[in-house]
């Protein structure tokens, strides 16, 4: 048997691999994308949305089952159109989180028959079987869907309709012994808006830093939305060429990403299953994708505010962490639109006085729309004759300051050059930008004990995970 474990989630995926590494008859291959399937053939396949790639998931189903590939469905309740899915395709093996990775080893080894999942498929046909009083079976009809929630029952009984209502039985809960498990549905989306009111390339920098790291950090997809109207910088930080492969009779010759979604917007043709479509995938880091920017000024002057809105609606579904590049003009709705709809506003502002009163003016101006402790600052290009530290709290008193990142003039050169830029696996260089993860609780916060007892082998491992974290263009530089 040859097994693909795909789930997405590096963790779960070495887990399952050495539950399953005795078993001699068992050829395993871990798959980090979801196009890799179109190059290798697997007897079982183990996926879940996680899983990073350009195809969708019913592509990915429908390949897989083109190939004879017996799939395992890693998905949460909440999933229904995957669910369906599976129902169309013939998948019996299917897991809801939380996920164990005996679980997962055991479906290998014991597949599912149909009978193991008709009560998932009665639940999800928004109906279940029960018997009539001759021992005949009768439909019932959940009011409501398949929520919890639902307490009303219309039962066909000798064709004739009879409403129930159901009382919830209360149970005490069981002690549970406590263990790992895994979770194929993001608890928390982010979409984070990053604004600066005079410096854009303070926002376009930080997104790209933060974005590789991200990637390198947590098993998620990643959307960087290059919404700076006026000047989209980010396929020349993240290197990439700004246009995209796709061609129709409405996109003719060279297109970028937000000119490619007004096209689809237009004809109501944008939606979760194609986005993808409409994205550069960065050529290192698997699981970022960009749209990149508009570089039509007589485009964007014809872009409702609605078109805006629906690119970062329909990204939501696909995307576990969205970051979206702005243009200072707080005015255009390239800019209003993304910081309304954000989890966190990211404020970018060097330490001066006039860059953070402009800042505080804007933010302000807010506050009638937006909860003040949305907005998260952070302070670029620190040098010695900034304003000090307890200035500066003093200042966005009420504010979570989320890092100081200082002046590297190597980053102003590289710039200058256009050559991507990257700071060196210095520990020290790393940590404002990891500071801001730590905040935005992507990874744990370093306690004080560790930053005592710190080991050579800690900072080798450092060296090793995070020596190409800050980069633009994700090459490294000699």
């Amino acid at each position: 048997m040859t097994l693909a474990i795909a789930t997405g989630m590096k963790e779960l995926d070495e887990k399952i691999e050495k539950i399953l590494s005795s078993k001699e008859d068992i050829e395993i291959q871990i798959v980090n994308y979801r196009e890799f399937f179109d190059k290798k053939d697997f007897n079982v396949a183990i996926v879940s949305q996680r899983l990073v790639g350009d195809m969708d998931m019913n592509q990915l189903f429908f390949l897989l089952k083109s190939k004879d590939t017996r799939i395992i469905y890693l998905t949460n309740e909440d999933d229904v159109r995957g669910i369906k899915k599976c129902f169309n395709y013939s998948i019996n093996d299917i897991l809801f989180d939380p996920v164990r990775p005996e679980d997962a080893a055991n479906l290998v080894l014991n597949p599912n028959s149909f009978s193991d999942i008709s009560d998932i498929y009665l639940k999800y046909s928004n109906m279940e079987l029960e018997k009539n009083d001759d021992g005949t079976p009768v439909k019932v009809i959940n009011v409501g869907g398949h929520s919890k929630s639902s307490d009303t029952k219309v039962i066909e009984k000798n064709n004739e309709k009879v409403v129930e209502k159901v009382v919830e039985k209360v149970v005490e809960k069981p002690v549970v012994i406590k263990e790992t498990v895994y979770k194929t549905q993001i608890l928390k989306q982010k979409v984070l808006t990053f604004y600066t009111t005079d410096n854009a390339l303070l926002t376009a920098d930080l997104i790209a830093q933060i974005g590789v790291l991200l990637s390198q950090k947590v098993e998620q997809k990643i959307l960087i939305l290059d919404f700076n109207t006026l000047f989209p910088v980010m396929d020349h930080f993240l290197g990439i060429n700004k246009n995209i492969d796709i061609e129709s009779k409405y996109d003719i010759g060279d297109n970028t990403s937000l000119v490619a979604m007004y096209n689809a917007v237009d004809r109501n043709i944008l939606n979760s299953s194609n986005f993808s479509n409409f994205v550069k995938k960065h050529p290192k880091y698997k699981n970022i994708d960009i749209a990149t920017g508009l570089y039509d000024l007589v485009l964007f002057e014809k872009m409702p505010n609605e078109y805006f809105e629906k690119i970062i609606d329909t990204a939501r579904t696909a995307y576990d962490t969205i970051l979206i590049n702005t243009n200072p003009d707080i005015s255009l709705g390239s800019t209003f639109i993304p910081i309304t709809k954000a989890t966190d506003i990211i404020c970018v502002t060097e330490a001066n006085y006039t860059e953070m009163r402009n800042m505080l003016f804007v933010i302000n101006n807010f506050k009638s729309k937006i909860s003040q402790n949305k907005f998260k600052i952070v302070i670029s290009n620190l040098t010695v004759k900034s304003l000090d530290k307890e200035t500066i709290k003093e200042i966005f008193k009420g504010y979570d300051i989320l890092s100081y990142i200082p002046y590297d003039e190597a980053k102003e050169g590289s710039l200058n050059e256009q050559k991507p830029f990257i700071s060196g696996p210095n520990k020290k260089k790393l940590e404002p930008y990891i500071k801001v993860l730590e905040n935005l609780d992507y990874i744990p916060k370093t306690s004080f004990l560790n930053k005592v007892f710190g080991t050579k082998k800690s900072n080798k491992t450092l060296k090793k995970e995070t020596g190409e974290a800050l980069v633009k263009g994700g090459k490294k530089l000699e």
